[in-house]
């Protein structure tokens, strides 16, 4: 982790425990484990978005809400913060969902949720259509195609192509302790493996004010996928973290205990 994130990231106020796994790809990722660790509570797996890290403040705040109920496992990413490796912008990901989901399946937990916001989504959906092992997916700010261009604001969207693709960009995200890949073949996108996710519930949430993905990516997402699933589409939202508020969070606990078998 830089010093940049050091000083900005949440000092935990719930009871914290770090933790590392290594994937089947052999990356190293490291993350805390929130809340009670009793094996009877049902563990969430929450995967942060691009350029973020899961001590950021807004997301870790929330992660503390959810750890009220679940056991959070909550990991940097690859090539985010404290672990190790490169970004696949929600493609190889899958094998960090899968390794987490693994750790807490060792530490006894029956009923793991997968959470993922923007490129953790992505993650998340994709790793349960196509390596599955959870009880739950909870999509916030999933994209469902790759060409999300046209549907950003653009501001948005050229602020997101300095940041992602210019060298000077690039540069300032290592410094902030995000390593981007130098070239990228995309993988399946979500909504080619939304339909492989069932039985599985999938719980959609998004933005209709989303200035990045467009609210059209959660309606194909959900349309593509099969019962059991939910479609929750919120104003004022906005992107990922934006709408991560404490009472989302307790909303959000009652839809993944409604959707959970």
């Amino acid at each position: 982790m830089t010093t940049v994130q050091q000083v900005a990231s949440h000092r935990w106020r719930v009871p914290a425990s770090p933790f590392e796994v290594l994937t089947d790809d052999d990356v190293r990722l490291r993350g805390t484990r929130l809340g009670d660790p009793d094996a009877a509570r049902p563990a969430l797996v929450a995967a942060h978005g691009l350029m973020g890290w899961h001590r950021k403040p807004r997301f870790a705040a929330f992660c503390e809400r959810l750890s009220a109920v679940y056991t959070v496992f909550a990991p940097d990413l690859r090539g985010h913060g404290e672990s190790d490796g490169v970004s696949d912008y929600g493609g190889a990901e899958i094998w960090d969902i899968e390794g987490v989901v693994s750790r807490a399946r060792e530490e006894g937990h029956t009923t793991v949720v997968s959470l993922g916001t923007s490129m953790g989504a992505i993650a998340a959906v994709r790793h349960a259509g196509l390596i599955g092992g959870v009880e739950e997916v909870v999509a916030i700010s999933c994209l469902a195609f790759w060409d999300w261009q046209g549907g950003a604001h653009p501001r948005v969207r050229a602020a997101f192509h300095a940041r992602v693709r210019t060298s000077a960009g690039r540069a300032a995200l290592r410094t902030w302790g995000v390593r981007l890949p130098q070239t990228w073949e995309p993988p399946e996108a979500p909504e080619e493996v939304a339909g492989k996710i069932a039985p599985t519930p999938l719980l959609v949430v998004h933005g209709r004010d989303d200035p990045l993905f467009a609210v059209e990516h959660a309606e194909r997402l959900y349309a593509a996928a099969s019962e059991p699933k939910r479609l929750l589409i919120g104003e004022p939202f906005g992107h990922a973290e934006d709408g991560l508020s404490p009472a989302f969070a307790d909303r959000l606990e009652r839809e993944i205990d409604g959707l959970l078998p």
